[in-house]
């Protein structure tokens, strides 16, 4: 059951101030599939050029390229779905944006009102389903709370250890009508990290200074902060060796003279050789994953020092006990050192690590790996619409045959079947499908058989407001 908008004059409706906050943190991409209860959303993005959406073929795709979008951008990623599996179709990029501390903000539907608790198809809790994969999750009650939930949501994802934060809303309250309230990023939410102090940067150069086997172990910390230049420069002027933690393998480039690689049970030999050996490990921008250290010693040596920095102080001591604790941003640490290093001028080079390097690229020269692919004769019947019907048929219905995000001009899935090596066939006539479908089961191999309908013929809509 889809309301018609209520637009007062002078006034917006919610789903309309909700892109505008988007566009007030700087999104210009959004991800996901439309829906009934988020067609609103995407009938304000289709008015906002400045904004991308890219429309994926399945929710987890979109979560996972908000996901990537993130982490690449060093900026908020954003995806949209709607209520019931559309929101359960997330969970797995949601929980990896979770463990991964990556700042993913899932804007969803959520079952009209009138239609909650009573059975309905897609009717779940879903804030209970995604509170343990976020760190905020939150059902907007009314359209008042909609644009203070978006300040919310970007508050929590950008405050360290940043995270996915989920706001979910029914197309009732995004089509009610409220008043914009134009309050910049600024205005709600820290956007500068805090320095560290000098003291504790003295005391990380006094450990420094009469540690013998230093290794320096990096994390996300580099990659949020675009710090990974300095760091380079910190192990050049000291010599001192850069592991990388596996949540975090891209925070210090691996060509990189000093670089030993990922540490961890999938890691670099080089590293899981080099850091049991060390007598002061100086994390930074750190947060202890179980693949580098299993969460135990081992990897880390039980009678070496441990600093860790991170800008997050909840994460210090979680692991590991440590010598000392340093918060603050990752770049003022790495700076702040540097510009203590070059005063004292220590140097530390211990270790070659270009010769521990190349014998475990030796190593990996000898290992075998294969794979094994079954030729199960399956045949699969795709009808292809050419992109999302039902969705067509709400938008013709209630959104004025305003068509946006619901085509997706399909490839022929019988030619792309064939460069596999499947049996693939593309069928246009009715008259064809019979025939069609007798070659595939008599080809003993995988099939796909792509049945075009047309897009045209849309469902009835059987619920009105």
């Amino acid at each position: 059951m889809q309301p018609t908008p209520d637009r007062k004059a002078g006034a917006t409706t919610g789903a309309r101030a909700l892109v505008d906050a988007l566009l007030r943190e700087g999104v210009d991409h959004v991800f996901g599939i439309p829906g009934t209860q988020n067609l609103a959303i995407l009938d304000a993005l289709r008015e906002t050029p400045q904004i991308r959406f890219i429309l994926t073929r399945h929710e987890q795709g979109a979560a996972f390229m908000a996901y990537g979008f993130a982490r690449a951008a060093q900026r908020p990623g954003v995806v949209t779905a709607t209520e019931g599996p559309g929101v359960t179709n997330l969970a797995t990029g949601i929980g990896a944006a979770y463990r991964g501390m990556v700042p993913v903000i899932s804007i969803c539907g959520v079952q009209e009102s009138a239609m909650r608790e009573r059975d309905a198809t897609q009717d779940m809790d879903q804030v209970t389903f995604m509170r343990p994969i976020t760190k905020w999750a939150y059902s907007i009650p009314n359209v008042q709370k909609v644009q203070e939930s978006v300040r919310k949501a970007f508050r929590v994802a950008l405050t360290e250890p940043q995270g996915p934060a989920h706001i979910e809303a029914a197309s009732e309250i995004l089509l009610e009508s409220c008043a914009s309230e134009a309050t910049a990023p600024a205005a709600y939410r820290n956007t500068q990290l805090p320095s560290c102090t000098s003291a504790q940067l003295d005391e990380v150069h006094a450990l420094l200074a009469v540690a013998k086997r230093p290794v320096f172990v990096v994390g996300r910390g580099l990659i949020s902060e675009a710090a990974g230049g300095a760091m380079a420069a910190l192990a050049t002027r000291t010599g001192i060796p850069v592991g990388a933690l596996q949540y975090s393998p891209d925070a210090f480039a691996s060509t990189h003279a000093f670089a030993l690689g990922p540490l961890g049970r999938n890691g670099s030999g080089a590293a899981n050789r080099i850091l049991p050996q060390a007598d002061l490990i100086i994390a930074i921008g750190a947060h202890f994953d179980v693949f580098s250290t299993q969460y135990k010693y081992g990897m880390f040596s039980k009678d070496a020092k441990i600093v860790h920095h991170s800008a997050a102080p909840g994460q210090i001591g979680i692991v590991f006990p440590v010598t000392l604790g340093v918060t603050g941003s990752t770049r003022s640490f790495i700076e702040g050192l540097a510009e203590r290093v070059n005063q004292s001028g220590i140097n530390k080079a211990w270790v070659d690590v270009a010769k521990a390097c190349a014998e475990w690229e030796t190593e990996l020269q000898g290992v075998v790996r294969t794979a094994m692919r079954e030729n199960i004769p399956v045949v699969y019947v795709v009808f292809n619409d050419q992109g999302l019907g039902n969705e067509r048929a709400f938008q013709n219905e209630h959104y004025g045959g305003r068509f946006f995000a619901v085509d997706y001009n399909n490839p022929d899935f019988g030619a792309l079947a064939r460069v596999f090596g499947a049996h693939g066939e593309h069928v246009t006539r009715p008259a064809d499908l019979e025939p069609a479908l007798r070659r595939a089961f008599a080809s003993g191999k995988p099939a796909i058989v792509d049945v075009m309908i047309d897009k045209n013929t849309l469902a009835p809509v059987v619920f009105r407001p």
